[in-house]
C-alpha cells in the first residue's frame, strides 16, 4: 500500500513538473507583456517635466567712495589748573608792599590736626586716599594789618565732603590778628578739592591749609 502510495505521488510530481516546463514560455511571454504595459502607463501617466535653468538672486550694493586722506584730529591738550589770583586791596599801588607768593611747602611744618575732645565734638573720618588740593584761593590781606607790617600763618582745618567742597572751617593755630584769621577763613572756604577715598568710594575728611601773610618790598 505504502508503495503504490509513493509510486502516485512521484507520477503527480513529473506531471506538474512537465506541465510547468510545458508553460514555461507562456508565463515568460505573459510577464514581458505586462512589464511592457506598466512601463506604457507610468510614462503615459508621469507629468511631464519642464527644464527650469537657475537663476541667480539679484542684490544691490551701494558703493561709498572713501576720502583719499583722512585726517585724524590730535588729541585734546592738557587742561591746566587755574592759577592762584591774586586780588589787591583798595588803595594799592605799585609802589607798596604785596603779599609774597604762598607755596604749599609749609604743609608738613604745621602740627597735626589736635585729637578730639572728651565732649565727641569732633568726629574721626578714616580715609585711604586723603584729599588733593585742586584750587587754592589766596586771601585778602587786611589793610589796616598790612600799614602796620603785620606778617604770619594762619592754619585752618577744612573739612571736605563727597565733591570736593569745603562745608566747614576752623583756626587750628594763628600768630596773626582776628582780622586776618577772618580773611583765612573766607580764603579757605572757597579752595577746592579732589576728594579723600576709601577704597573706591569718595568720603568726608578734615584736611589742614596754611595761609602765610607776608609783606614784601620792591
Amino acid at each position: 500500500m505504502t508503495t503504490t502510495t509513493e509510486t502516485i505521488t512521484t507520477a503527480h510530481s513529473l506531471t506538474a513538473n512537465t506541465q510547468f516546463k510545458a508553460n514555461y514560455h507562456r508565463y515568460l511571454r505573459n510577464a514581458l507583456v505586462w512589464a511592457i504595459v506598466l512601463h506604457v502607463a507610468a510614462f503615459v501617466l508621469s507629468p511631464e517635466f519642464t527644464f527650469k535653468p537657475y537663476k541667480l538672486k539679484e542684490e544691490t550694493f551701494e558703493v561709498v567712495e572713501l576720502p583719499q586722506n583722512i585726517e585724524i584730529p590730535p588729541p585734546p591738550k592738557e587742561i591746566a589748573l587755574p592759577q592762584v589770583p591774586v586780588e589787591a586791596a583798595e588803595g594799592d599801588d605799585d609802589t607798596e608792599d604785596e603779599m609774597a607768593p604762598t607755596t604749599f611747602d609749609s604743609f608738613e611744618d604745621m602740627p597735626p590736626p589736635p585729637p578730639p575732645s572728651s565732649g565727641g565734638s569732633d568726629v574721626f573720618l578714616a580715609f585711604d586716599e586723603p584729599p588733593e588740593l585742586t584750587y587754592y584761593e589766596m586771601p585778602t590781606y587786611p589793610p589796616l594789618a598790612r600799614e602796620a607790617g603785620i606778617e604770619g600763618t594762619v592754619a585752618i582745618r577744612v573739612l571736605v565732603d563727597e565733591q570736593g567742597k569745603v562745608v566747614s572751617a576752623d583756626v587750628l593755630n594763628s600768630d596773626v590778628t582776628p582780622a586776618m584769621e577772618k580773611a583765612a577763613l573766607a580764603a579757605a572756604k572757597k579752595c577746592k578739592f579732589r576728594p579723600a577715598k576709601q577704597r573706591t568710594i569718595a568720603v568726608k575728611a578734615h584736611v589742614m591749609i596754611p595761609f602765610q601773610f607776608q609783606l614784601t618790598s620792591h
